[in-house]
């Protein structure tokens, strides 16, 4: 199976479309305990991931887990300003466009960075949004990798600590990673996803496929923060040439 760091060093992390051509997004997250298989109200952000050490991998309870989908300010399937239409079919395997994930976030108070092109994947451009944490509090982190088309082929989010802390909670980190993953995938697809991670959230690199997205999870800890991440990537950014 093709990994996602067939794309980078650990988890491709890579952007939005500049046709987005948004000005801003705002993003924070929080944390606590740790999590279980029910998936809170996506608040995806994009901070640092939590720490492996901050608390036991969660395991999937025995009641049915659910993930709510972003209530965007317009309709799901309309196409983010200055982009190109997209029908529902042209989302590149994901719930929603682009621009609705991004106003979702904005909505939930994180702050976007300026889009940039892909380091990653020729043809895609490159968004970053945070709601960062006062002191050693978590910051939430999401991003999206956009195709010049305005499709997302790449998005990961991360819950993190400042370098040198001891790093989240873990069912802190996996209600903002749940709720991306809901945000980027919509209930069915991303309930399978949420299960699948409160199994993993924590190991080095575990790796699987929902429908036709690849998914991961992976800790961090160096001068980036202390945390976990998620990424979600299909396979048109996989095969994108790096610039």
């Amino acid at each position: 199976m093709t990994t996602i760091d067939h794309r980078r060093g650990l988890f491709a992390v890579v952007g939005l479309a500049a046709a987005i051509g948004l000005a801003a997004c705002g993003a924070t997250g929080s944390g606590t305990e740790a999590p279980s298989a029910q998936v809170p109200t996506p608040a995806p952000a994009t901070a640092t991931p939590a720490a492996a050490t901050a608390g036991p991998t969660p395991s999937p309870t025995t009641e049915t887990t659910q993930v709510p989908t972003p209530s965007p300010t317009r309709d799901p399937n309309a196409s983010p300003s200055d982009a190109p239409a997209s029908a529902p079919a042209d989302l590149g395997g994901f719930g929603y466009a682009p621009g609705d994930v991004l106003d979702y976030y904005v909505g939930e108070g994180f702050v976007c960075e300026d889009p940039k092109p892909s380091t990653q994947a020729a043809g895609y451009t490159q968004v970053r949004c945070l709601k960062a944490g006062e002191g050693d509090a978590p910051t939430a982190i999401v991003s999206l990798v956009v195709s010049d088309k305005g499709v997302t082929g790449d998005a990961f989010a991360g819950y993190v600590t400042p370098a040198g802390t001891k790093g989240p909670e873990t069912k802190a980190a996996y209600e903002h990673l749940a709720g991306f993953l809901g945000a980027m995938l919509g209930t069915d697809a991303g309930t399978e996803a949420a299960t699948w991670l409160a199994q993993n959230l924590g190991k080095e690199q575990a790796q699987t496929r929902v429908g036709e997205i690849l998914v991961g999870t992976y800790p961090e800890d160096d001068a980036g923060g202390v945390g976990s991440y998620v990424e979600l990537a299909n396979q048109a950014f996989m095969d994108a040439p790096v610039p």
